[in-house]
């Protein structure tokens, strides 16, 4: 029997998208069928419907999602091991990776040789490999889980990019328990950052935005310090705020993580770690201007700087365990603040736009 899926097709920047019947192909092995249940509109996505990210024509965008076994090709395994059957309520890794390249067998599965990235790549003949569709196809070499039972699906919509990132973003500032962090960005990510760190017994959170109705969420977070910069360009370069000096004993913070690509507010939080922290690069992912560094200061101040991209299988699967065990009104489990049937995907895009809601989602099935 010839399956069918209806899908909007990405027609390009400032055009818009089309909603399209297409004809899903019978599944190879390894391969699974999933209904889409939701997909949240990430920031990325945004970046590639204004044009800031090229994509090929007609692709189906959208990678956090989460859906239904509708059928496998042979017999397929979660991460955990466990056979995968129609009904099960699913998520998966961002991308499918080989297992077996140079990156691969170094622990870098997300920046495989022959990485596939769903919400990213042309469904070519095969059928949609993002979520913007009522199904979506996983490849050998995804990562799959199931979804705790106690989490509702706009609830785990953000768990395989957000929260496996931000999951990943703590993992990197081990040890974790007692410390201090800096988060410049008060979106998704860095809310999600702020009480993941706070979950692992981080002493304090100080959130940095230059938006205060962003940092109001923050406030909400027990543990969490807002913190309000200025937006012109000098700001950041002067002394440390009085906040971290109150919180740190004048020592500077432990770990700053940034989640917003400004190089002012990066070169900044260079200056406000304290000797031997640590400086933990995630939303540099567009050309930016360079900023200045001075190595004699690095070495005599004993800072690591480093750069995350995505995240490793292990992270979502802690992702969805962290989610699983907050209480229900928690905000990492509160992201998403409204949700479009796939039909009005181009109004959810419009309210993802004004950043009305930490996260919308799109819900197919609807």
């Amino acid at each position: 029997m010839t399956r069918e899926c209806t899908a909007a097709l990405f027609d390009g920047p400032g055009d818009g998208f089309t909603l399209a019947t297409m004809e899903l192909a019978p599944l190879n092995d390894g391969e699974v069928l999933v209904e889409v249940t939701a997909c949240a509109v990430c920031g990325s996505d945004l970046h590639t419907i204004s044009g800031r990210r090229p994509c090929p024509q007609h692709t189906v965008l959208g990678h956090e999602i989460v859906g239904r076994v509708i059928d496998t090709r042979g017999p397929v395994a979660d991460w955990s091991g466990g056979p995968l059957a129609p009904g099960d309520r699913i998520t998966w890794s961002i991308a499918a990776s080989c297992g077996s390249c140079f990156y691969c067998t170094r622990d870098l599965p997300q920046k495989c040789l022959q990485l596939t990235k769903y919400g990213h790549a042309d469904p070519g003949q095969d059928g949609p490999l993002g979520g913007f569709s009522s199904h979506c196809r996983l490849l050998p070499g995804t990562a799959i889980f199931r979804l705790p039972p106690g989490l509702s699906d706009l609830e785990a919509v953000p768990a395989n990019c957000c929260t496996a990132t931000s999951v990943a973003a703590v993992r990197m500032a081990d040890p974790i328990s007692g410390a201090v962090l800096l988060v410049l960005g008060a979106g998704s990510l860095g809310l999600t950052i702020a009480e993941f760190a706070l979950h692992n017994s981080a002493s304090n959170v100080i959130i940095a935005d230059i938006d205060p109705s962003r940092l109001d969420q923050a406030t909400t977070i027990a543990g969490c310090t807002p913190l309000l910069l200025d937006p012109s360009p000098d700001d950041t370069s002067t002394g440390r705020p009085e906040v971290i000096d109150n919180l740190t004993d004048g020592h500077g913070v432990d770990v700053a993580i940034d989640v917003s690509g400004a190089t002012s507010a990066i070169e900044a939080a260079l200056g406000w770690l304290r000797i031997g922290g640590q400086a933990i690069l995630v939303g540099s992912v567009f050309e930016s201007p360079p900023i200045p560094l001075d190595p004699q200061d690095v070495v005599r101040r004993m800072l690591r700087i480093s750069g995350l991209h995505n995240y490793r299988p292990r992270d979502l699967q802690a992702a969805l365990a962290f989610l699983a065990e907050l209480p229900s009104h928690s905000v990492s489990r509160t992201l998403v603040g409204a949700s479009f049937p796939l039909s009005d995907i181009d109004r959810a895009v419009e309210v993802a736009h004004s950043r009305t809601h930490l996260r919308v989602a799109i819900t197919p099935t609807d």
